[in-house]
C-alpha cells in the first residue's frame, strides 16, 4: 500500500489498494472504503468487487465513485458529498490518489473554501492538481 495521506479530519487518500491492505486499514480504525477508480483502468488493479468483498468481510463500508477526470461531473461530486454525509474514518483511492484529492476540493469549495487555498493545500500534501485544473473549472465555486 501506498502512502495514506489525510486531507482532514476523516478524509484520507491513497494510491491503489489491494485486499490485504484493508487488515492494515482497519486496525488503523477506517471505516469506509471510497473506490474512485474506473473499473479495468489497469491490468495490475484488482476488481473493485473484490475489495469491497474484503472489506466488507472485515465489517468495513465499501463504495464505488469511480472518476474519469474527462468526464467529471457534479453528480459525482455530489454522489461523494453524500457518501461522506455520515462521519466516518474515510480513505478514498484511486490510481494514484489524485482524482480522490480533486473531489476532496471540490467538496470543500462546495463549503465555501477558497479553490486556490484548497488546491494548494493539496499540493503541499504530494499531489499535482494542475493537470486536473480543467476538469475542476466547471464545477468550482466562486
Amino acid at each position: 500500500m501506498g502512502n495514506i495521506i489525510q486531507l482532514d479530519d476523516s478524509y484520507f487518500v491513497a494510491p491503489q489498494l489491494v485486499e490485504v491492505d484493508l487488515v492494515s486499514l482497519k486496525s488503523q480504525g477506517f471505516e469506509r472504503i471510497i473506490n474512485n477508480r474506473p473499473e479495468a483502468e489497469s491490468d495490475d488493479q484488482p476488481s473493485g468487487d473484490s475489495i469491497r468483498i474484503a472489506a466488507e468481510a472485515l465489517g468495513m463500508e465499501y463504495m464505488s465513485n469511480p472518476i474519469d477526470l474527462s468526464k467529471l461531473s457534479q453528480e459525482q461530486v455530489d454522489f461523494q458529498r453524500d457518501i461522506l454525509l455520515e462521519d466516518k474514518k474515510t480513505l478514498a483511492f484511486c490510481r494514484t490518489g489524485t482524482r480522490s484529492s480533486v473531489l476532496w476540493v471540490l467538496l470543500e469549495n462546495g463549503k465555501g473554501g477558497d479553490s486556490g487555498r484548497l488546491m494548494s493545500y493539496v499540493s503541499g500534501k504530494g499531489f499535482d492538481l494542475s493537470r486536473c485544473s480543467e476538469a475542476m473549472a466547471p464545477l468550482l465555486k466562486v
